[in-house]
């Protein structure tokens, strides 16, 4: 019996051994807590994050990328189509007629239009009624007692400085109005003008 109490006492006192030493060490520390965390905030910090913010970044960088090369191909095609439509307006007689007619002036003869090329920097006076259409290049508008240009295409009036837009129609209503040159520059003119 005494072998019997002893097994009993021993196994009983390894047993609560075994139960203080397991609870005391979740006493301790506890799983996720900051004595004993699961991730330390150094490993996020030097590991974690950096490769985050690059693999974002990466990913960002390449979607801006497609975005922009995307934009790009669309503003080609787009500006390939508005040449190529504001061309075949600017050499449509008949169209130039119409819009000359609707803009109170007479409609003028395919012989009347006169094609000019201007280098940077020469000015274009034109006769009062006379018509202007930018075909390439740059102008700015050059006012005379203190009117411009009217925009007979957007119905509007240039002041001195402002740019014309390429195959816009233009009419001086005062004498020597007209255009300055910014760059090499095309334009087409119907009416009476002079270059400086």
């Amino acid at each position: 019996m005494k072998i019997k109490q002893q097994r009993f006492i021993t196994s009983t006192a390894a047993v609560l051994m075994v139960c203080l030493l397991v609870s005391g060490y979740f006493a301790v520390a506890q799983s996720g807590s900051s004595d004993d965390p699961l991730v330390t905030q150094s490993y996020l910090d030097a590991v974690i994050t950096p490769k985050a913010m690059q693999t974002a970044e990466d990913a960002a960088n390449a979607q801006a990328n497609t975005l922009s090369a995307r934009i790009n191909e669309l503003s080609q095609k787009l500006n390939e189509s508005i040449t190529a439509a504001a061309a075949a307006v600017a050499s449509d007689e008949t169209f130039l007629k119409r819009v000359s007619a609707a803009g109170g002036g007479t409609a003028a003869d395919s012989g009347t239009w006169q094609s000019l090329t201007l280098s940077a920097g020469q000015k274009v006076y034109l006769a009062a009624g006379a018509e202007v259409v930018l075909r390439s290049g740059a102008a700015t508008c050059v006012e005379s007692g203190g009117r411009g240009l009217v925009n007979l295409s957007e119905v509007g009036e240039l002041s001195e400085g402002e740019a014309l837009d390429l195959y816009a129609l233009y009419t001086a209503t005062t004498q020597s109005a007209g255009l300055q040159a910014t760059e090499r520059t095309k334009v087409l003119i119907s009416g009476d003008y002079s270059v400086a």
